[in-house]
């Protein structure tokens, strides 16, 4: 009796269909994910009880509202009018004291940048920036 001999092949695992399965599930889980402002990351910064600043008694005053007006040493203006400020900020007198500009936190931060500009154009160096919150 005589019986077929059956060759031993190599067992082997086809990875094409599960790389096709797996990029399916990419593309499913890409899809369906949500992008959008839940993925935003709210931070609760460290507050420090340990520093101090140094609140300027003499020097120049600027302050900045949200609704355009400049107050500069107690004088109002308006940022419409720039070339007013400019005209206020180059009558300053004594450049080596410190300016004190604040700003609420709603004003635009192009004025804040302009009048920072101006200011160091004209001579000042010493410039403190504050918030003003509601």
């Amino acid at each position: 009796m005589n019986f077929l001999k059956t060759e031993k092949k190599p067992l082997t695992i086809e990875i094409t269909p599960l790389i096709d399965i797996v990029f399916l599930l990419v593309i499913f889980f890409v899809v369906t994910s949500k992008v959008g402002e839940s993925q935003l990351l709210e931070l609760d910064l460290p507050e420090t009880e340990s520093f101090e600043y140094n609140l300027v008694q003499e020097g120049h005053e600027i302050t900045i509202f949200e609704n355009g007006s400049v107050l500069i040493n107690n004088k109002s203006f308006n940022m419409n009018k720039y070339d007013q400020i400019e005209d206020a900020i180059l009558n300053l007198e004594n450049t080596s004291q410190v300016v004190i500009l604040s700003a609420e936190s709603f004003s635009y931060h192009t004025w804040v940048v302009t009048m920072m500009d101006s200011l160091q154009r004209n001579g000042f160096n010493e410039i403190q920036i504050r918030t003003i919150e509601k």
